[in-house]
């Protein structure tokens, strides 16, 4: 379970974050939104302990992230940046091994233990027919596929994205989208960002909302109104239900 108990943040004189509170718990998929600015991305930096709060507390299990080394952190969260860096030419599997690090002690090589779950990752997101490809000539869903891989060899149940679809075709998207649902029913709790509130209308079990340092947290259909929809983007904007699936799509309204 993450519990964020709070939490405020302020940047010198600027507040980003103020009396931010949440609490989820495994086996869900969760979408962060709001404008750019608002500081989605602060967020994710005091979850995962790169920034500390200047107020509240965030805990994992019961237990204070402050009360783990960054060993045991990296045990219990893992975080999937929006770009992945770098040009060297590692196999599909040598980047999801990689995952498997947090495990290790200062020097220590990766032995069986580590390559089985390198391997158990790879078939968990359906990729093992990807193993010995050259990470850097795969596609771009294929190669958000195996961030998650990563990840998952890592073995924290709790996975935060940064945007994971953005710069991806829209079949991709579909791919990766899927994916994270699929991990959320194995019991892992994903959070991941997004500027598009259609991935979490229909792919969000719960959506947390940033506006103006505050918080707005729900159930999608509940939450991401037309009129909610509009206060965030500042676009006139519809929420319409498909009626043959009782899903919700939002559309930009025509003046």
């Amino acid at each position: 379970m993450l519990e964020v108990i709070d939490l405020a943040f302020a940047y010198k004189q600027q507040k980003i974050l103020n009396d931010i509170s949440f609490t989820l718990d495994y086996g869900q998929s969760v979408c962060l939104l709001g404008k750019n600015g608002v500081g989605k991305s602060t967020l994710f930096k005091c979850l995962l302990r790169v920034l500390e709060p200047s107020l509240g507390s965030v805990k994992i299990n019961d237990r204070s992230i402050q009360q783990c080394s960054r060993n045991e952190l990296s045990q219990l969260i893992s975080y999937i940046p929006q770009k992945q860096r770098g040009i060297f030419h590692f196999t599909v599997f040598e980047m999801v091994l990689m995952g498997t690090t947090a495990r290790l002690k200062n020097y220590q090589q990766p032995g069986t233990a580590e390559n089985e779950l390198a391997e158990a990752a790879l078939v968990a997101l359906n990729i093992t027919h990807l193993k010995n490809r050259i990470f850097s000539e795969i596609s771009g869903g294929e190669q958000q596929l195996v961030i998650i891989a990563r990840s998952v060899a890592q073995q924290s149940k709790i996975i935060i994205m940064d945007e994971p679809c953005a710069n991806l075709d829209y079949g991709n998207q579909i791919m990766v989208l899927e994916m994270i649902q699929t991990l959320a029913t194995q019991g892992y709790l994903i959070i991941q960002s997004t500027h598009d509130p259609n991935h979490a209308l229909q792919y969000a079990d719960y959506v947390l909302v940033l506006q103006e340092g505050q918080l707005l947290q729900g159930i999608p259909k509940t939450i991401l109104t037309s009129q909610q929809l509009e206060a965030i983007y500042r676009v006139p904007i519809t929420v319409h239900t498909i009626a043959s699936t009782e899903k919700r799509i939002c559309l930009p309204t025509k003046k």
